[in-house]
């Protein structure tokens, strides 16, 4: 199978899907559950594609697989009840703490699902109560938004290690996992202690690779980049200043899934928003040679084991003629050639050459990145790139016509790939007033006003190449400075195990020196007794 099928399955695979779990259905009739499968779900299967392309995607359409999980779904539907959970038969007073509620929209339109851990202390609540709770409303998030994807935010403000529940969150994450295919946008953890990193690697390592490329370690100062300022809550600083209450769900979200599907519009719209999907599969056209893509804010590598990338971690573009153009280097570390693959999270807002190739043993290859015209300037800050590598062996051919079968047939979850993800940025004081009108389509030219200087050629053009070592001497030290963040978390570990120490040996130096003087003092009234 190509790519693009994989990443976007056709028609002709989801008939394929459905017609082998109908044959799965009649061949192996003793083995579902008394009763026979929920008529909601089997609805889903029958009557709509929605369901099935996600099962498809998740498991890159190996049909074998694909069944699997479907198969497996549709009796954890039954067996749990799925269907029948209702706010009549919930701890309504669990809902009632707050503490996990839909409220608002990502900057994707996706329902945003928020968690407060700090609300939840571990042992003080039914676990399966909980669990039920979770499962009432990603059931009918799923149902509001006809299906579309979610994104989920932990909020961890003033949160500690008795609010971070290992089993449930365990079980939150084991069951989008196997039930819930291809439905978060994305995952964001807010405001997470340092006290908490060991706890959250942990919780990453249970993530499945896809889902992994979709979390985000957030903060007040980059939450914008996920949730606009109307959508975000005040406590975030935004200006939403809502207080959870709970709604019942009304009758019209209700509908079965093939009714809803069929009252809204065809154009995508839903909820009045785009019903944009931001997989990075689906991104990408059929014909593009960056036809995947995945991000993720916690960076893989620097210098891996085949490849070095310089600058590390970020392209930051600037200004070629009348294009605004970013430039990486790929070095091949290894003893053996590497072919490589870029892609990108918007491959119909760039250019980028070479895109795949190889590498000998040393050999350095510059990969430029052009912003197409038409594009507007301030998206790119929002963009990732993902460089991806394996190694070639004697029996493989580096034609570029295999080079493209192979990219084509090579899961991006392979165990045999190196992956570099880089996040894009432009220049620190950026004045983009003279490019927007170019960008926008007016046919301007693009103005001088970059950073130190002009165009080449210009009055300031000398400055150009001083200009590209002022940026990437900056990607240098956005890199550094990350990694000096990290130690300074070590540091104040440290830090607080000496004062813990230093506080503790001076309790017990003013402990001895109390004995001792009264000891001494005892000694000398004894002594002063007997003279």
């Amino acid at each position: 199978m190509v790519l693009a099928e994989l990443l976007n399955p056709s028609p002709e695979q989801v008939a394929e899907l459905r017609q082998l779990f109908k044959d799965k259905l009649e061949k192996d009739a003793a083995k579902v559950p008394a009763g026979g499968f929920h008529e909601h779900d089997t609805k889903w299967v029958f009557e709509t594609d929605m369901w099935l392309k996600k099962f498809l995607e998740n498991n890159d359409a190996v049909m074998k697989d694909s069944l699997k999980q479907l198969w497996e779904t549709m009796e954890w539907r039954k067996t749990s009840g799925i269907n029948d959970i209702r706010e009549d038969n919930i701890r309504m007073e669990y809902i009632n703490d707050g503490l996990m509620f839909p409220r608002g929209r990502d900057v994707d339109g996706k329902t945003v699902f928020i968690f407060k851990s700090k609300l939840y202390v571990r042992g003080s609540r039914n676990l399966d109560d909980l669990k039920k709770c979770f499962l009432y409303w990603i059931e009918r998030i799923i149902r509001e938004a006809n299906d579309d994807l979610v994104t989920i935010v932990f909020d961890l403000t003033d949160a500690g290690l008795s609010n971070v529940d290992m089993d449930y969150t365990k079980y939150i994450i084991n069951t989008l996992k196997n039930y819930y295919p291809c439905s978060v946008n994305y995952i964001l953890i807010y405001d997470l202690p340092w006290i908490l990193n060991a706890t959250f690697q942990i919780i990453k390592k249970l993530l499945p690779a896809k889902a992994v490329d979709r979390l985000r370690n957030i903060n007040s100062k980059n939450i914008s980049e996920y949730i606009d300022e109307d959508n975000m809550l005040k406590c975030w600083g935004g200006k939403d200043d809502y207080v959870f209450k709970f709604i019942p769900e009304s009758q019209q979200t209700k509908l079965e899934p093939l009714e809803l599907q069929l009252t809204q519009p065809s154009n995508g719209v839903a909820n009045g928003f785009l019903s944009k999907k931001v997989h990075f599969a689906n991104l990408s056209p059929p014909e593009t040679p960056m036809n995947e893509s995945a991000t993720n804010s916690f960076p893989e590598h620097n210098d891996g084991e085949m490849l070095r990338i310089n600058p590390p971690n970020i392209i930051i573009f600037s200004k070629s003629g009348n294009d605004l153009v970013g430039t990486v280097e790929i070095t091949n570390v290894d003893s053996k050639p590497v072919t490589y693959k870029v892609k990108t999270t918007a491959p119909e807002k760039f250019r980028v050459r070479p895109s795949t190739g190889v590498l000998l043993p040393s050999a350095t290859v510059t990969i430029n990145v052009v912003l197409q015209h038409g594009q507007q300037v301030n998206i790119i800050n929002r963009e990732k790139f993902l460089v991806m590598c394996m190694g070639l062996t004697s029996d493989m051919s580096s034609n570029p016509q295999d080079l493209v079968e192979l990219w084509k047939n090579t899961s991006t979850r392979s165990a045999n790939l190196e992956q570099h993800r880089l996040k894009c940025a432009l220049p620190v004081n950026f004045d983009e007033s003279g490019l927007e009108p170019m960008f926008a389509g007016a046919g301007a030219s693009i103005g001088a006003d970059m950073v130190g200087g002009g165009a080449a050629g210009g009055p300031n053009g000398a400055g150009a190449a001083g200009n590209n070592q002022i940026y990437y001497s900056l990607s240098v030290i956005m890199s550094r400075m990350d990694h000096l963040a990290l130690l300074a978390k070590r540091n104040q570990k440290l830090q607080w195990l000496t004062c813990a120490l230093f506080l503790l040996l001076s309790l017990a130096i003013v402990y001895i020196l109390k004995v001792e003087i009264k000891n001494n003092a005892s000694q000398y009234c004894t002594s002063a007794e007997l003279n």
